[in-house]
């Protein structure tokens, strides 16, 4: 890759995890608390969450879940659209996390440029994104994880 490479602290990976999506939803308070209690009480952890609200104001969730949990959470999913008014469940068992963390990813620009290019560069779709302050993470096809890696180990300075 060309052009001087971004410091991050790491490269964390899970390649033990499955999508569900929650599509076209009434966007009104309250969709989330409902979806993410349910899961919680059944005991079923949610690992990654992208929310977006449409050009219609029609709400999109796409959570990621244990690959073993992955029945379960579709019953969970599934009895929730139902009580939210969402046109359908989708599903992937068959995804995986990348995500590069640290140092405070508010002080350098372009990190997730490069982490995009780098994956781009390389043939790998991402299927979300999620953000905090040291962290960006990437769904990906869990096919692809290795060659993710090594795309961002040359990608990136690791500390």
């Amino acid at each position: 890759m060309s052009g001087s490479r971004i410091q991050a602290g790491g490269l964390i990976h899970n390649n033990h995890v499955a999508m569900i999506g929650m599509m076209d939803i009434p966007s009104h308070p309250g969709v989330g608390a409902t979806l993410f209690s349910a899961m919680s009480d059944q005991g079923i952890n949610v690992e990654l969450i992208v929310h977006l609200i449409d050009l219609e104001e029609r709400d999109h969730i796409v959570l990621c879940v244990d690959r073993e949990d992955l029945s379960q959470a579709l019953t969970v999913a599934e009895r929730i659209r139902g009580e939210v008014g969402g046109k359908a469940i989708t599903s992937d068992p068959e995804v995986a996390l990348v995500s590069l963390f640290g140092p405070d990813f508010r002080e350098q620009r372009g990190v997730a440029h490069q982490m995009c290019q780098a994956l781009g560069d390389h043939g790998i779709n991402i299927r979300g994104i999620s953000t905090s302050l040291s962290t960006i993470t990437c769904m990906i096809r869990a096919d692809r994880l290795d060659e993710a890696i090594r795309a961002l180990r040359d990608a990136f300075s690791l500390a």
